[in-house]
């Protein structure tokens, strides 16, 4: 008995699956497959016509990644008038970690879209982290290409929607000490200083910038103990740097 074989589908029934399932107009099939079917698949399936002459993915992934940036920045600038220049480079990277692309990926079920070689699709831990975020990047230019900067905009904005917000963008940083160490050293030129005690909890953390700007926070390991004292510190600073640059901003009225 013949194995079956893991052909895409046709041109015109995968355009109007990626349609329905992300809300596009994708006109050009070649650029949809240039997105979905990734080089593991196409060097597996060299024969198959659907294969040949795609754009290449890793370009379209980097010229994606590009444009994320840039509609990224765009909506920052617009949505934080008083932020500064470090505030709006770091909410920018959070955004656009592998962790928040990770999240909007599995979201919109864009595994589902996606034709992978047998090498990775046995590989689970690989399949479920990088290859989603470049996909989606991919998808991105792919759908720049076909349908222009202005849906693209929009597309990207939509996936988005509920993550330009401060304080959840700060709770979900993937790296709050290293962020509390840059906003510390910046405005104070002093490191966070960071004391742990036992607790009925397992650790407590109090970490502190100076005196007056300091949290403390409980949890089973000390890392994650710090982790979050440094978050809840972080978001005092935060508030406490918009309320000054708000006062500059009105004494020069």
């Amino acid at each position: 008995m013949k194995r079956k074989l893991n052909r895409p589908k046709k041109n015109s029934s995968l355009r109007v699956s990626v349609n329905r399932k992300l809300r596009l107009d994708f006109r050009k099939d070649r650029l949809i497959h240039s997105a979905t079917i990734h080089p593991s698949y196409r060097h597996e399936n060299r024969h198959f016509p659907v294969c040949r002459n795609l754009e290449n993915f890793d370009r379209l992934e980097f010229f994606g990644d590009a444009i994320l940036n840039y509609v990224v920045c765009r909506k920052l600038y617009a949505s934080f008038p008083d932020a500064d220049e470090g505030l709006l480079s770091r909410l920018r990277s959070i955004l656009v970690s592998r962790k928040i692309l990770g999240r909007i990926a599995r979201k919109i079920g864009l595994r589902s879209l996606l034709k992978l070689g047998r090498g990775i699709l046995n590989d689970k831990n690989h399949a479920q982290s990088k290859l989603f975020v470049d996909a989606l990047e991919a998808l991105f230019g792919a759908y720049y290409l076909d349908r222009g900067l202005s849906k693209t905009e929009r597309f990207i904005l939509r996936l988005y929607e509920g993550y330009f917000d401060v304080k959840k963008l700060i709770r979900i940083d993937p790296n709050p000490k290293s962020t509390l160490q840059e906003l510390a050293q910046k405005h104070w030129q002093v490191l966070p200083v960071y004391k742990n005690e036992p607790h009925t909890r397992g650790i407590r953390c109090a970490v502190s910038v100076r005196p007056d700007l300091k949290a403390t926070a409980e949890s089973k390991t000390r890392r994650d103990a710090e982790e979050k004292a440094a978050r809840i510190l972080i978001r005092k600073l935060r508030q406490d740097l918009l309320r000054r640059s708000k006062k500059s901003s009105s004494g020069k009225k």
